[in-house]
């Protein structure tokens, strides 16, 4: 019976390993004497299989709460963004009266305090970002 000598490549790799069965063994010891190149292989020392290298593990807690923490950032520039427009619009709506001139002496404290809460905020994600 002759094998097609991709077989035999495969049997000859097991048969190295140690993986091969003793039907097998018998059988490649069978076609070694009739076929030279097939002898040679037996003969030939095992290389050893280079092991394939390790896929580097990926830190899932550490990506998910990057994610996290970039959609926080988002949110909390979108709050403070549309925060800043309601401040800066608010005094227009107002009517004229005594709530009014409360309303445009307390705007600039307002904005003041949206700037900074924005600035403290941003100093917050990028020091997270940074850990």
């Amino acid at each position: 019976m002759t094998l097609h000598p991709d077989v035999l490549t495969d049997l000859v790799i097991l048969y190295h390993a140690g993986e091969a069965s003793q039907a097998t063994r018998a059988l490649l010891d069978d076609e070694a004497t009739r076929n030279p190149q097939l002898a040679a292989a037996l003969a030939a020392p095992a290389r050893p299989i280079p092991l394939l290298p390790a896929q580097p593990v990926l830190d899932e807690r550490r990506i998910l709460r990057r994610v996290r923490l970039r959609y926080q950032a988002i949110a909390f520039a979108a709050v403070w963004f549309f925060a800043l427009i309601a401040v800066a619009i608010f005094p227009r709506f107002l009517p004229p009266g005594p709530g009014w001139s409360l309303a445009i002496t307390i705007l600039p404290l307002a904005l003041l305090a949206l700037f900074a809460t924005g600035g403290l905020g941003a100093l917050y994600f990028l020091i997270r970002a940074r850990r």
